[in-house]
């Protein structure tokens, strides 16, 4: 079912306004080419960025020129939801979307950003490209005509903290750490005795600086590109989510495009993703290079006692949503 509510119709017809461009077809006899609007909330330096503007330089090759992408990065577009929205009525032909907000559409999707849920990277890659992650697509189609076309990997998240730093679990006791406004990251952290607080990412600097949160969790890329090294002493490598991301096109845009556009589409989206992919773990060793050029203490920690702990928020989680058998498989997997 396409959910269609006040709020949610408010948002797009802001964000359309913002765009200044009524909804276009995806091709006519007076243009030579088809344009792609691909929007994304993110900054220019990011992963997802650079991801996305090899995506419009393969689309463009495999189609012989006949795909034009423009990327509207840094919330142009309106924030993550609003884009999803804004590609879930066909405002937007595409936008940068993830699992947790799949979650909204289908709720199995929160399963796969669920704590110390993978064994390693390769764990996680078998999944999201596997039947797993291809039946998830298939019922998010069904649901909400959102398509992700691919899976890029957004990266461990870790734990910065104003004055000391995380060793075991009981270190999250009492923390107020900011998170995500995510029922998987309040409920991840509450089950660590943690106090999450849901603060804006432009507030979260001032917020450390201030005492307002004792710590914030989040990527290498984001602690170092948001300058959290001047106002964190340390930042604790507990790597308690692997999170991911994936390019999403409305479906019904998608199979009005020509088989040739179609496919070109398709495998510049999945090209772009396995050269992320590839090349992650390199970028994210230069970003902890750089926040310890920056003065940061960076700490590594035993995951173990983590993954202990949380292991009933993940089972009651899944129970929740009636999904045990599939985070079973999810763990099973590979094995």
């Amino acid at each position: 079912m396409k959910t269609n509510n006040t709020s949610r119709t408010t948002s797009v017809i802001t964000t359309l306004s913002a765009i200044g461009l009524s909804i276009m077809l995806p091709f006519s006899s007076a243009y030579a080419e088809t344009k792609i609007r691909f929007a994304h909330h993110i900054s220019t330096d990011s992963e997802q960025h650079l991801a996305a503007e090899r995506f419009r330089d393969l689309a463009a090759k495999y189609s012989d020129g006949d795909i034009k992408v423009e990327i509207y990065p840094s919330g142009q577009m309106g924030g993550q939801r609003e884009i999803i929205e804004s590609v879930e009525l066909g405002v937007l032909e595409m936008g940068y979307g993830e699992s947790g907000l799949y979650a909204n559409y289908v709720p199995e999707f929160g399963l796969l950003t669920l704590p110390y849920l993978y064994r390693d990277v390769d764990h996680w890659e078998n999944v999201v490209t596997g039947d797993i992650g291809l039946g998830l697509i298939n019922k998010l189609v069904d649901t909400s005509g959102v398509r992700p076309l691919n899976w890029i990997l957004a990266g461990y998240r870790d734990t910065y903290l104003a004055k000391r730093k995380i060793e075991t679990p009981d270190n999250f006791r009492n923390l107020k750490i900011r998170v995500p406004e995510s029922p998987v990251f309040v409920g991840t952290f509450s089950a660590l005795s943690a106090q999450p607080t849901p603060v804006p990412m432009p507030e979260v600097y001032t917020a450390l600086q201030t005492g307002v949160v004792d710590a914030m969790e989040g990527t290498p890329e984001v602690g170092y590109t948001f300058r959290i090294f001047e106002v964190a002493e340390s930042l604790s490598k507990t790597r308690h989510i692997l999170f991911d991301g994936s390019f999403a096109i409305n479906d019904a845009f998608y199979n009005r495009l020509s088989d040739k556009n179609r496919e070109a589409v398709t495998r510049a989206a999945k090209e772009a993703a396995q050269m992320q992919r590839s090349e992650w773990a390199e970028r994210e060793q230069a970003w902890f290079d750089k926040l310890a050029e920056e003065g940061i203490t960076i700490n590594e920690v035993d995951a173990a006692p983590f993954q202990d702990a949380l292991a009933q928020f993940r089972q009651r989680f899944a129970t929740n949503i009636g999904s045990t058998d599939l985070l079973e498989s999810i763990e099973q997997q590979g094995l």
